[in-house]
């Protein structure tokens, strides 16, 4: 098919064109048209008007871009690029269920404050962890030209109580030791390793051998909550117990197969 300058399908095959230009600003411009020869007539029509210096509306896709669009695209960049795509989704479907079919543009973050508060329930955690997701959906809706702004920065970010801290205590480590124990003292490297590491759970369930460096005594956390890598020194403790570990596998894949640290913990 003959390709015609400012006109694209966005997504081949799809029968979905748009057109792309710079308006009399300089600014770039796209808009969603429909079929190919609609979009080659709005784009001719639309260079005319630019060479005339007419003043052109702010949005023209406005109208046609749903909240459930952006859910999608949020969606689809969280299952590439986070670790809590799983949350995403969740939390998302909830968003849907009284968004969804409104236009993405005309929310207003009133609207979104007000769908907050709404849950009493909520702690300041839960409610942030909402509106980061939506302050990715309309950053990345703003990056890819559907919506012009983003309402999420004008909602407000509740005060999370962060100072407590939470370490076991040394009844509390031997009552979690016997309970492991109990289940199986296979399973005791795993709480060795907990203890003399800080991983969180999620990193260490996700461990492979190819993390863990017994020359060097160094343990490689590939993606960390904030997306880095991270690097865990190991001391005798935490070496030993993979070492143990280690005579009971092949030394490929996983590390752990199961988690036995939450039967433990739930009985302290």
């Amino acid at each position: 098919m003959k390709k015609v300058r400012g006109v694209f399908e966005k997504v081949p095959g799809s029968g979905s064109w748009w057109i792309c230009y710079f308006d009399a600003d300089g600014r770039k411009r796209r808009e969603k048209v429909g079929c190919k020869s609609a979009a080659i007539q709005l784009y001719h029509k639309r260079k005319t008007e630019v060479m005339e210096g007419k003043k052109l509306p702010e949005n023209f896709r406005a109208t046609a871009v749903l909240f459930s669009e952006l859910a999608e695209d949020v969606l689809e960049y969280s299952k590439t690029h986070k670790l809590s795509y799983d949350h995403d989704c969740y939390r998302m479907a909830r968003l849907k269920d009284s968004f969804g079919g409104r236009r993405a543009g005309g929310i207003t973050p009133q609207d979104f404050e007000r769908w907050i508060g709404n849950h009493e329930g909520w702690k300041p955690a839960t409610a942030n962890r909402y509106r980061a997701l939506l302050s990715l959906t309309y950053r990345l809706g703003v990056q890819n030209g559907k919506v012009a702004q983003n309402p999420a920065h004008l909602v407000r970010h509740r005060k999370e109580n962060n100072a407590r801290l939470r370490w076991l205590t040394p009844e509390e480590e031997k009552r979690l030791r016997r309970a492991i124990e109990a289940r199986g003292p296979q399973y005791l490297p795993e709480l060795e390793i907990a203890i003399n590491t800080g991983l969180r759970r999620s990193e260490q369930y996700r461990l492979t051998w190819e993390c863990v460096d017994f020359e060097r005594q160094l343990l490689t956390v590939p993606q960390s909550k904030n997306g880095e890598t991270r690097h865990v020194p190991l001391n005798s403790a935490a070496l030993a117990a993979f070492l143990v570990l280690r005579r009971h596998s092949d030394g490929k894949g996983r590390v752990f197969s199961t988690s036995v640290l939450d039967i433990g913990l739930s009985r302290l």
